[in-house]
Parts: structure tokens; C-alpha cells; sequence
């Protein structure tokens, strides 16, 4: 089997890009909601999570990643 070159840093980049798609949102209020609607000029905020919180959710589920990953590689041999 090929070895990977696929880097921790990596693998948390690509969980960090899911992660703020499924948890950021914009808040918009209705009448905002219908000037977007309009095409007008509105204004909106957006929520998520912290940039501290995010990463730590990446790299948590790159090092279990990674760790699967040595798991199978030591049970190849």
C-alpha cells in the first residue's frame, strides 16, 4: 500500500472548511430578509463558531484521523 503524504495541518484545513459551512449563519431580519429579496442594500451579521473553538474541532478530528490512519498502517505488518 502507498504511504500518504497528507499532513495534519492538511487534513484540520479541509474539517475546518466543513465545519464553518455547517456552522456559520447570517442573521437577517425580516425586513432585511426582504430588501435581500428585493435586491436591495442590506445589512446582516454573521454567526459561527470562535476561530479558537473551530480549530480545535479541525485538529481534533485530524489527530483522530491521523491516528486511525497509523492504527491500520501497524496492523498491515
Amino acid at each position: 500500500m502507498e504511504q500518504s503524504n497528507i499532513s495534519r495541518d492538511h487534513i484540520a484545513m479541509e474539517a475546518m472548511k466543513i465545519i464553518m459551512q455547517e456552522t456559520t449563519r447570517e442573521m437577517l431580519t425580516p425586513l432585511n430578509r426582504l430588501k435581500r429579496w428585493l435586491g436591495l442594500k442590506h445589512e446582516s451579521s454573521t454567526i459561527g463558531l470562535t476561530y479558537d473553538t473551530l480549530a480545535a474541532k479541525a485538529y481534533d478530528i485530524a489527530d483522530a484521523m491521523v491516528a486511525e490512519r497509523e492504527r491500520r498502517k501497524g496492523g498491515e505488518s
